[in-house]
């Protein structure tokens, strides 16, 4: 029996990047400690919806680009009033730094994990701090300190991640005081299709685990994150990596 510390029952939180790995196992264990969910993502949330209903959970889901300029608006009309948003959705690609195209790489992946969530965050904390409170959980990632994890890792990409883990220092600053407890999980190498193709062995091999993580492995900080039982947490990146990265 889940202690009621790290219950959500009938908490509403909304998950964008539902479709797939984290945020997909995400929504299935939100779902089993109680809340409700509205998921969200730019393709459906099949999996996810699944994920849910396995655990007979409570779910709705709608599509939009969180790079269209309307979408913080469509998201916080779909979610309505929620207790705890999950700020997933990424977009990685390898980028050839002397390619001729490496501009508008970058430019697509800063938009995409940062810019977006920034823009979602300005419409939806606010929104919440005049509810009363909330949570918010951002998911950045462990390259926001190495500068790379595993070989074809871009700057653009972790330029991205680490404005992120900043972005929720200054949000953590700015509503805390109203109520509105702002974390991040910086998840190391994840068995995601974002790394699939890549050959990881060679730097799995020098990691303590020596394994990837699983998208539950992650989700399930981002749980925590969302309970009761982190009530005094708040402007933390919670480091998810196996070892990969031992901060002093």
């Amino acid at each position: 029996m889940t202690p009621a510390a790290y219950r959500l029952d009938d908490r509403r939180i909304l998950v964008v990047g539902a479709a797939g790995g984290i945020g997909c196992a995400t929504a299935g264990i939100l779902a089993s400690l109680g809340a409700r969910l509205v998921l969200a993502d730019r393709v459906p949330c099949q999996t996810a919806l699944e994920a849910v209903r396995a655990v007979a959970g409570d779910a709705s889901e709608t599509t939009v680009d969180i790079n269209d300029d309307d979408a913080a608006d469509r998201l916080a009309m779909a979610a309505g009033d929620i207790d705890a948003l999950v700020l997933g959705a990424g977009l990685y690609r390898g980028i050839d730094w002397d390619g001729e195209d490496w501009c508008a790489a970058a430019q697509e992946s800063v938009s995409t994990n940062l810019l977006a969530p920034m823009r979602l965050a300005r419409t939806l904390v606010p929104a919440m701090a005049r509810r009363g409170g909330g949570r918010v959980v951002f998911v950045g990632s462990i390259v926001a300190t190495t500068g790379g994890s595993f070989p074809g890792v871009g700057p653009h990409y972790a330029v991205a991640k680490g404005g992120l883990h900043t972005l929720v220092r200054w949000l953590a600053a700015r509503y805390t005081p109203e109520g509105i407890l702002v974390n991040g999980v910086a998840p190391g190498i994840t068995a995601t299709a974002m790394v699939a193709g890549h050959d990881l062995q060679p730097v799995l091999a020098r990691h303590p685990m020596q394994r990837a993580a699983t998208p539950q492995e992650i989700a399930w900080p981002i749980a925590f994150l969302c309970s009761p039982a982190a009530s005094f947490i708040s402007g933390a990146i919670i480091d998810v990596n196996g070892g990969a990265l031992m901060r002093p």
